[in-house]
């Protein structure tokens, strides 16, 4: 990649200010006149965009945490989950491992003022982290992720809950409007409205999907044409191909869902009273279980036109059978590929060591690596 992400990194201070609405015109119109190599993605359709981005790997646990009481200092909540601070040599290693695409989940919620305007040393910390991305060529998701707690209350109070999302949304779309095709913003992370029941739900956050876009199109830069993520339904499988769901007539927007599928193998342990099993794989109908939730996302929205990215995958490590688990990985990950999915690992801690760099579960990288070369047959 040619951008010259020095003049971005120079120009974080005045870039933040311009974008919390500041006073100092002199400071945002240098800002404005700053420019970057723009390189576009070779691609003749979103979905070819899609499968360029190979396999991906979420940032998890990092700048993500929610409200951490404990913390005064923003800076600290990189660490607050147990993670280590991200380094560049860490970024530089996932892409050496093979990962094309890395998703930065990004909480905001407990980083802005009471006029919604972004800490500048947190917003100079994601793009630190952001530019170290782009250094590595690599395909980067940067969203709202544990904001979901106040974007919930659109179902009550949707014009202030807007407000807030979009005063948000408008300062992403500045800070990073320079960046090229390989950043994608993705509207936000698991969110629904169970109190309006799935149907209206679905119509609800279609709603705020489509606002989401029109306020990135418009938000100038070369976010006109900047590719973007849009959330289902909780990015539930099931729920989002519910009649309700619609998505805005736009030629670069993709779909994101979630699979932690079945949730008693990939979630629970075996403490858990609502259901666990050790295993996966060994019994009837896993594997026709897995394929016919990605048929559904070919049926629903690939064969339509509108491409999807996993966003998160995973299983937990605890209580369960190692093979198991392996083969899970294996299995979703050659599955989204072949059905011309993005699959992005979910990495909380427990995939990567992030101090060590290696990986801790011995044969796990040559179960989601191996999966790469998959024919894909939704197309």
């Amino acid at each position: 990649m040619k951008k010259l992400i020095s003049i971005v990194t120079a120009l974080s201070a005045a870039l933040s200010m311009a974008a919390c609405g500041s006073s100092d015109s002199s400071t945002s119109d240098s800002a404005q006149e700053k420019e970057v190599v723009f390189d576009v993605v070779k691609a003749e359709n979103t979905q070819q965009y899609v499968e360029q981005m190979g396999i991906g790997w979420n940032l998890g646990n990092t700048l993500d945490p929610g409200k951490c009481n404990w913390i005064d200092n923003d800076l600290d909540y990189e660490t607050a989950w147990g993670n280590p601070k991200t380094t560049k040599e860490m970024i530089s290693y996932i892409k050496s491992e093979g990962f094309d695409t890395i998703r930065i989940p990004v909480t905001w919620n407990d980083h802005i003022d009471k006029e919604y305007n972004i800490n500048k040393e947190w917003f100079d910390r994601v793009q630190e982290v952001v530019d170290w991305c782009v250094e590595e060529d690599m395909f980067i998701i940067l969203n709202i992720h544990h904001d979901g707690d106040w974007l919930i209350k659109a179902s009550t109070d949707y014009d202030n809950v807007m407000k807030k999302y979009k005063a948000i949304w408008t300062q992403i779309a500045d800070r990073f409007g320079n960046y090229n095709e390989k950043l994608i913003f993705e509207s936000m992370n698991e969110v629904g409205f169970d109190d309006l029941g799935t149907k209206k739900g679905c119509e609800l956050i279609s709603k705020i999907n489509g606002e989401f876009t029109s306020l990135i199109r418009d938000s100038g830069k070369h976010n006109k044409e900047r590719y973007l993520l849009l959330a289902g339904y909780w990015t539930d499988i099931d729920r989002t191909c519910e009649s309700g769901y619609t998505l805005p007539d736009d030629d670069r927007i993709m779909l994101s869902v979630h699979y932690y599928s079945p949730a008693d193998f990939a979630i629970a342990d075996a403490k858990s009273t609502w259901g666990y099993r050790e295993t996966w794989g060994d019994q009837d109908g896993d594997m026709e279980y897995l394929d016919g939730q990605f048929e559904k996302l070919k049926t629903h929205f690939v064969d339509k036109g509108i491409p999807v990215i996993i966003g998160e995958y995973g299983a937990a490590v605890k209580d369960k059978d190692e093979a198991s688990r392996i083969l899970w990985f294996e299995s979703v990950t050659k599955t989204a590929l072949k059905y011309g999915c993005c699959p992005v690992v979910w990495d909380n801690g427990e995939i990567i060591d992030r101090t060590g760099l290696g990986w801790k579960t011995e044969g796990l990288k040559d179960a989601i690596m191996g999966a790469k070369g998959t024919q894909k047959a939704a197309a």
